[in-house]
């Protein structure tokens, strides 16, 4: 009897030992497919945000104008400075859209069979001016004043790209917080205004701009 009770004890924990790891193994193919089943919920999640919430960059926006005004052809070919038309980007806050005064400067006679100026000519004398659409724009609680950036060395080519090569402007720069912060912290600040901020150095490094929120939000 107590050899019989033996081996039967020893089959009961041999079968016991076998439920265990039958279970181990399905408490692991559970765990690994809840934690699967987390990660696509919440990569749907975020794949959701995106989806509702836009981007904080508009980088690469390109819309489309009144009409087909070329970059390229005004300041690349012809050579017409930027501050022609956006004549208050040294002197104030906002750059500035040039009035239809400033196109007829030139558009009384040039390319007047072109049916593109001869709507401009027409909006003129109408006294109406074309609705550009904007593409480069700030969210309301952050202040940009492009007077002083100007004032301290930058050109327009280091945040809008190179415009006199583009048919048609895009958003060239993200535009964020972060890109505007490495900028100001000196990180990826234009050679020439890092040398006007310290003159003298042969490398000069440091903060080329102040970083405090009110600098940009006041």
């Amino acid at each position: 009897m107590s050899v019989s009770t033996g081996a039967g004890s020893c089959g009961t924990h041999s079968t016991l030992s076998q439920m265990d790891k039958l279970m181990a193994r399905i408490s692991a193919t559970q765990r690994n497919l809840a934690i699967g089943v987390a990660l696509t919920v919440a990569l749907i999640a975020v794949g959701g945000l995106a989806a509702v919430f836009p981007s904080a960059s508009n980088q690469g926006y390109m819309p489309e104008q009144p009409i087909p005004f070329s970059h390229k052809v005004h300041a690349g070919d012809n050579k017409i400075a930027c501050l022609y038309c956006h004549s208050n980007a040294e002197k104030a806050r906002h750059s500035g859209i040039p009035s239809m005064n400033v196109c007829m400067n030139c558009h009384t006679v040039v390319k007047a069979d072109s049916p593109h100026i001869q709507l401009l000519q027409k909006m003129y004398k109408e006294g109406k001016a074309f609705e550009w659409v904007r593409i480069h724009e700030l969210p309301d609680h952050a202040y940009f004043n492009h007077k002083r950036h100007l004032a301290k060395g930058l050109v327009c080519e280091n945040c809008h790209g190179d415009v006199k090569s583009m048919d048609r402007v895009y958003q060239f720069s993200p535009l964020t917080m972060g890109w505007c912060m490495e900028c100001h912290r000196g990180r990826t600040t234009p050679r020439q205004v890092m040398e006007n901020i310290y003159p003298g150095e042969k490398n000069p490094q440091g903060h080329a701009a102040p970083t405090n929120c009110s600098t940009c939000h006041n």
